[in-house]
């Protein structure tokens, strides 16, 4: 956690001002400092580039200190008083917008000095084991209050009912989660000091909850409008999937398998009735049902003509860079080799180009006929939907999350009817897991987390019940164990690592080498 201390000017200063009652001004400066302190640790959660980083540069929401205080009798907002008297403890480096929901970027001012638990000590490769032991043990009352600021809902009383209304539980394995922030204090040499200090402060936070809420953690639901149920701060979901097996220990998680590709499959042969076409499922969208049936031969093909032998992309990165890139071609991603100019005059760089960045690779990637039939069955499957909602739901095509520009948005429609889809699908699986006493830890979307495995015999009961009651026969689980972090790394993490760094040795060496573009 962190700690702003502020110069004594500020408060008497403030005292001149704002005289009486005689605690007063103490009282509104403390305010005001937590919820700024509050934001600024919010910021350190999330990610921040090296430019942000040693500029110490925070997004926040400037808004939320406007509305912090007022005093005298013109009801003075303390926020602007101080900007007005020389006395502002945030400079803004660049102004968020209402258009965009940007953060505005800010910087902390002379008169505000940051405390950093975490790199007190200086580097986090030089603390020692007694500094990350303290470290790990927190402090009773930095705990109260971030519990405080995170839940405020908690000082009133209200019933189970209520809390599960507003709140999913997750039962953490504290001794795993605090394996995990040792792990990245000491031997997570792969990771650089930015991923690094985010997830020891990510960790963090939802230890210090867990102590305060004897082993569980709160995720506060937050519904989109296209269906999905998010939540507000950290949460299984956003995390990273090291922290989140350390927070939850020996489970086992079930996704469906090729979500998206699965539900829109599920049109494939309505489509082939209505447009007359005489052809069957299965040669009509062979590569799409390779894919569902097949993935890892169907990966396997696309990543032996992506990577020849002169590659310095280590195989089993390969292979999630081919995933990555599959993924994002079922999400809308463009199979297009150059970039694009935005509406609003920007440039558009294609999401390929961000997962792939060797320009030869991603050009033989494109250019595979698998990847390039698996674009066109879906682009096909995808107009076809977007037809269906024009004829048969027009009024959907009005709203306005829906819109882009003057017209509704096709891609948006597919995320929205799909999303849906996914809710309600999922919905029906938990209902089923609750009939057979079997308690969730965690929902993620597409995906859910058990405690233990299902055996054969439940795991087919609840696909075939979902398939029926969603006339989707495509949907089926995929299921992985995961394992509570441990003491020390096995020998396979190890020679991950060790891949992993060659790899970027390389991924250096070949980007210093590239020739830069001439100026013309």
């Amino acid at each position: 956690m962190t700690k702003l201390t502020i110069d004594p000017q500020v408060l008497a200063k403030l005292r001149q001002a704002h005289p009486t009652p005689a605690a007063s001004a103490a009282r509104l400066l403390d305010k005001y400092v937590g919820v700024l302190q509050g934001l600024i640790d919010d910021a350190m959660q999330q990610k921040r580039s090296t430019f942000m980083r040693k500029r110490g540069i925070y997004s926040v929401n400037v808004s939320t200190l406007h509305r912090c205080g007022q005093f005298g009798p013109k009801r003075t907002r303390l926020h602007k008083w101080l900007d007005d008297n020389d006395l502002a403890l945030i400079k803004i480096v660049e102004l968020g917008n209402n258009l965009n929901n940007a953060n505005s970027w800010v910087q902390l001012t002379n008169l505000v000095t940051l405390t950093d638990e975490l790199t007190a000590a200086g580097s986090l490769r030089q603390l020692t084991d007694a500094e990350i032991d303290q470290y790990l043990a927190g402090g009773e009352e930095h705990e109260e209050q971030l519990l405080a600021r995170l839940y405020p809902e908690l000082e009133v009383e209200f019933t189970q009912e209520q809390l599960l209304r507003k709140f999913d539980i997750a039962a953490i394995d504290q001794s795993s989660l605090q394996n995990y922030i040792t792990w990245l204090l000491t031997e997570a040499t792969l990771l650089n000091d930015g991923k690094r200090e985010l997830y020891a402060r990510q960790a963090k936070t939802i230890l210090a909850v867990t102590k305060q809420l004897g082993g569980k953690y709160l995720q506060r639901k937050k519904r989109s409008q296209f269906g999905r149920t998010y939540y507000d701060g950290l949460s299984v979901q956003n995390v990273n999937k090291d922290l989140r097996r350390a927070m939850l220990g020996d489970c086992w998680e079930y996704d469906v398998r090729s979500s998206v590709v699965a539900w829109k499959m599920s049109f494939a042969s309505e489509y082939l009735k209505n447009t007359g076409l005489q052809q069957d499922v299965k040669k009509a969208f062979c590569t799409t049902l390779w894919y569902l049936q097949d993935k890892v031969e169907f990966m396997q093909q696309v990543q032996e003509q992506t990577f020849d032998d002169g590659t310095n992309v280590p195989v089993d990165l390969q292979r999630n860079l081919i995933k990555e890139a599959m993924t994002a071609l079922c999400f809308g991603a463009k199979l297009t080799k150059h970039g694009w100019r935005t509406n609003d005059d920007g440039w558009q760089n294609p999401a390929l180009a961000d997962i792939i960045k060797n320009e030869d690779e991603r050009t033989r990637f494109m250019a595979c006929t698998d990847v390039r039939d698996f674009v066109r069955e879906q682009n096909t499957l995808d107009t076809y939907i977007n037809k269906c909602v024009e004829v048969q739901e027009p009024t959907l095509l009005k709203l306005e999350i829906l819109r882009a520009n003057k017209r509704h948005s096709k891609a948006k429609v597919i995320a929205y009817l799909y999303q849906n889809a996914e809710a309600q699908a999922m919905a029906k699986a938990y209902e089923f897991l609750k009939s057979k006493n079997m308690g969730v830890l965690a929902k993620i979307h597409d995906a859910f987390i058990v405690r233990k495995k299902l055996s054969q015999t439940v795991k087919h009961e609840l696909e075939e019940l979902v398939q029926f009651e969603t006339h989707n026969e495509y949907w089926h689980l995929g299921e992985k164990q995961l394992t509570r972090w441990g003491d020390l790394q096995t020998q396979d993490e190890k020679q991950r690592i060790a891949q992993h760094k060659a790899f970027i040795a390389n991924e250096v060496n070949y980007m210093r080498s590239k020739p830069k573009p001439q100026k013309q």
